[in-house]
């Protein structure tokens, strides 16, 4: 087996914020840990949120820097009217009578493809502001995007020609909400629409930790029994947001408001496994 990868699964603001908290704390109490985690030879996963840390971990930024980053208050932040019952009603109603997760994850595409959101070019400023790396890094990442019109899973990493800024917008065009990306003369969507963390990407690593900003309660959907079949032999650890950061994301996890307590909810929850993660790392 090759060497560990982190997975990082979507969960808008909240679950960037989150995310950053859970692998701060970690690196807290159980440095060595964390330095295993983000190795040279690591492989990083991001899909949507998890696109925007995975890339600036693998680029080399501070978990500390990054969880200051998520208690300031950003101007170039922009949130959007959300609600995650009302999203997963609409998503339900687009795959009704699908036959194949591609042909839903089409109807999912021209949904993205046909709503009105904000320019392409805006939406790519605010993207942009989040990053403070914005150029690939020599390890090794992977930042999954869905093309809208044929539905097939695009993975993006350094050497597909393709910048960073944009990789990373095209994973986090939620449908609906934010606009497609244009790569390459195609339209591409959010990665979450295959899966929120599209971790059988990780075949072939060894131990592979998963984050999933979501209750463990949403695991079989979510997070296939499937795709993560894939992974075996490897041994594989997903963290799933504890309750209390659950209550800190709130009913819209893109308002700019949810990062600060969804930051400080995942330190906390990251210094309590830091332990259990310490010795599933090895």
């Amino acid at each position: 087996m090759g060497a560990n990868a982190l997975v990082l699964a979507g969960g808008g603001i909240a679950g960037i914020a989150w995310e950053v908290g859970v692998l701060l704390g970690i690196e807290e109490v159980e440095p060595e840990a964390s330095l295993r985690l983000f190795a040279a030879d690591s492989t990083f996963i991001g899909t949507s949120a998890g696109s925007v840390v995975a890339s600036q971990i693998a680029g080399g930024v501070a978990l500390r820097t990054l969880f200051e980053q998520q208690l300031e208050e950003h101007t170039a932040e922009v949130g959007a009217k959300f609600d995650v019952l009302e999203f997963q009603e609409t998503l339900a109603r687009l795959l009704d009578g699908v036959t194949s997760a591609e042909e839903g994850r089409r109807r999912v595409g021209r949904f993205a493809l046909e709503s009105t959101t904000v320019s392409p070019g805006d939406r790519r400023a605010i993207i942009s502001a989040r990053l403070t790396v914005q150029s690939w890094p020599d390890r090794r990442l992977l930042v999954t995007a869905v093309n809208a019109v044929t539905g097939e899973l695009r993975v993006f990493d350094r050497h597909s020609g393709v910048d960073l800024i944009d990789a990373v917008a095209a994973s986090c065009a939620v449908p609906g909400i934010w606009p497609t990306v244009e790569i390459d003369g195609n339209r591409y969507t959010d990665g979450g629409v295959r899966t929120i963390a599209n971790s059988d990407l990780a075949a072939g690593s060894d131990p592979v930790l998963i984050l999933a900003p979501l209750a463990e309660a949403n695991a079989p959907v979510a997070l296939p029994a499937h795709e993560l079949a894939v992974l075996e032999p490897a041994r594989v650890q997903v963290v799933f947001a504890d309750d209390a950061s659950i209550l800190a994301f709130g009913s819209n996890p893109l308002d700019p408001a949810t990062a600060p307590v969804s930051a400080r909810a995942g330190r906390e929850q990251g210094r309590r496994l830091a332990a259990e993660i310490a010795a599933f790392l090895g």
